[in-house]
């Protein structure tokens, strides 16, 4: 069954071990497998497993979702869940009730009817607020996981919005205290939350009690919801509690929620985070402050000051690179004396920021000195301010950069080449580097590969059709797919893909039974360690491909290169960027993303590349799309104070 779920099996042959599975005593991961396939046509498969023991339904449950792709598929799913959450109620079967409830609410729906029928259901699960402690915490925690789902759904489609007593009963599953002995608690309060932001139904009474929650999330939550679009009274008072909270991830939410909504009159709490001891919030203050503030309150000289600091000792680069890119919009001609020190650092990362900066005071004479770095994510960032500031040099810098190895970079060079008028220079280059990277024969290359097809596509030059002959079988069935239509339009002739996909590395069950109860532990360079313990039940297939390639040293030397405060920390990329990854694509195995969980970098469905990322906040909206492979079980302060360039000194397979 794993080698068939790795395969993503499109034949009878191949799903034969999966259906063979429903029948046995691996009917649970046969279920959980079939769903990872997102094969609307096989719900009838999964279906009567809605009527099994409790833990079979939840998987089932959460299968059926996870393939309801169409919205024939949608009306399905929802029939079928509707009818046993209504069967679980009957029966007081909370547990069963509340994974239904859940799965209920994060279908995509279209219409408000359909939105309507599953809201009246998870009311079920809501208390009233004299009845807090009848509810079940399955039903509650289900309930208030549909909910936050179903507002998002609500609000991306634009659908009408959800019932007052939606809201009413959410305000208070927000705030309300269960028990002590409530291991969920916390988690239904986040989720509710988290539904009043999405929402921006959060109320002023709402937010100061949640900014007083004993858990750190719910107050984060509450800060973020200060920053909503909801009427809000006494906002800037609310915003300041949030700036006082001894747990720094509520005090950047806080910052940001000031930013939004009062910066414009008042700057001195964001000038006052610039001596915050937790850097993140410093860092935070320093960007923001390249926005507007009062005139009487301008920071120009403190960024100045902060610029000015810029030195060569280790991991104290960040302020300074940040205070260049904000001084560079609020006071060019500052930045323009400090910037010659930033060009020439010999931390490439200082230079990269260097290229923002010049970008911003239009200085292309530093552009076109950085377009030439050593390094191809400095050479990215001045390319890409070439591009924006439309200068005419671009497309010639555009297409030296084609010959350059590094896949971001060469997604930044098509962008440049657009207008038709540079095919006549720029169509031989693409077509060379196309053939270049083909020859790696990575799956990772796919979107450079499918950038250069789509824009020798829009320069319309059929007598190139030649060249495009053999990427019909190319290992990649989407460059195959794309190439077929090409040359199906500009000869006339129907072409069939045909690809001939590479093999990844083969898994099996002995490899996943000698990953349990192990962690993997990253060694970061002069900062200590954090364990991350394997989902080997959840995502046994990404468990064997990450800790197989630490074992190989992969990781060794590499980066955490993208710091997203209060969202994620990603690292263990070879080209210190999103678009460089290893060779094989690995397979979705998408989870629940709470804070401390451990979840891969994609571009798309079955398409991580060993990038690894760590949450530092509960992020529901990655629920079911990202893969969950393991959890931060020790160093969650490693990881909290990690910065964008730290090293991966090496990572070991250790027991826990």
């Amino acid at each position: 069954m794993l080698q068939a779920e790795d395969a993503r099996p499109t034949t009878e042959a191949g799903l034969a071990p999966l259906r063979e599975g429903l029948q046995g005593n691996g009917r649970r991961t046969a279920i959980r497998a079939i769903g990872r396939l997102e094969r609307p046509e096989m719900i009838p498969m999964i279906a009567p497993a809605l009527n099994d023991g409790v833990g079979i339904r939840a998987e089932a449950a959460n299968a059926l979702a996870q393939m309801a792709r169409t919205p024939a598929a949608v009306a399905d799913v929802q029939k079928l869940l509707l009818a046993r959450a209504a069967m679980d109620a009957s029966l007081n079967t909370w547990e069963s009730w509340g994974e239904i409830a859940a799965a209920l609410g994060r279908l995509p729906y279209d219409t408000a009817a359909q939105v309507q029928a599953t809201e009246a259901v998870l009311l079920t699960g809501l208390p009233a607020p004299d009845s807090l402690n009848d509810v079940e915490t399955a039903a509650l925690a289900g309930s208030a996981r549909g909910f936050e789902s179903l507002a998002r759904t609500v609000r991306a489609k634009k659908l009408p919005p959800l019932g007052e007593r939606t809201w009413d009963l959410l305000r208070w599953a927000a705030t309300a205290q269960r028990i002590a002995t409530d291991p969920r608690s916390a988690l239904t309060r986040r989720l509710a939350m988290a539904s009043l932001v999405t929402g921006n139904q959060a109320t002023t009474s709402v937010i100061e009690r949640g900014l007083n929650d004993a858990d750190a999330e719910v107050r984060r939550f509450a800060a973020a919801a200060a920053a909503t679009d909801a009427r809000i009274e006494e906002r800037d008072r609310v915003i300041t509690i949030a700036l006082a909270d001894k747990e720094p991830r509520v005090r950047l939410e806080a910052l940001r929620a000031w930013g939004r909504h009062i910066q414009k009159t008042s700057c001195a709490p964001i000038r006052a985070a610039l001596k915050d001891p937790n850097p993140h919030v410093m860092l935070q203050a320093i960007d923001q402050l390249g926005n507007p503030c009062p005139a009487a309150e301008s920071p120009a000289a403190d960024l100045n000051a902060v610029a000015a600091s810029l030195n060569n000792t280790p991991r104290t680069w960040h302020a300074p690179a940040h205070a260049i890119v904000s001084l560079a919009r609020i006071q060019p001609e500052a930045a323009r004396k400090a910037l010659p020190r930033f060009v020439q650092h010999p931390t490439w990362q200082i230079r990269m920021y260097a290229a923002r900066a010049a970008g911003a005071l239009s200085s292309t004479d530093d552009l076109n000195a950085l377009i030439d770095d050593s390094n191809d994510n400095v050479r990215e960032a001045a390319l890409s301010s070439l591009i924006d500031l439309k200068r005419p040099e671009a497309a010639a810098a555009a297409i030296a950069q084609l010959s350059r190895p590094d896949y971001q970079l060469i997604l930044t060079a098509v962008r440049a080449l657009e207008v038709k008028s540079n095919a006549p220079k720029a169509t031989t280059p693409l077509i060379t580097a196309l053939g270049r990277i083909t020859k790696e024969r990575k799956d990772t290359s796919r979107d450079p590969r499918m950038a250069i097809l789509n824009r020798l596509q829009s320069y319309g030059d059929a007598s190139q059709a030649i060249y495009f002959e053999g990427y019909v079988k190319d290992f990649d069935s989407a460059i195959a797919q794309k190439a077929a239509e090409m040359l199906t339009a500009w000869t006339g002739k129907p072409h069939t893909a045909a690809p001939q996909p590479l093999t990844p590395p083969g898994v099996t069950m002995a490899m996943v039974n000698a990953l349990r109860g192990k962690s993997l532990r990253f060694y970061m360079a002069g900062r200590g360690h954090f364990d991350v313990g394997l989902d080997v039940d959840a995502a046994p297939l990404t468990a064997i491909r990450i800790a197989r390639r630490a074992g190989e040293g992969y990781y060794n030397g590499l980066t955490f290169h993208r710091i997203a405060p209060n969202f994620v920390i990603q690292g263990g990329s070879p080209g210190a960027n999103e678009y460089m990854g290893e060779h094989f694509y690995m397979r979705d195995e998408p989870g629940l993303h709470l804070r401390g969980t451990v979840g891969i970098s994609t571009r798309g469905r079955d398409t991580g590349d060993a990038q690894i990322f760590v949450n530092l906040i509960d992020s529901p909206r990655l629920d079911h799309i990202y893969t969950v492979f393991g959890t931060v079980v020790a160093g969650m302060d490693v990881v909290d104070g990690t910065l964008e360039g730290d090293v991966i000194e090496r990572v070991e397979l250790v027991s826990r």
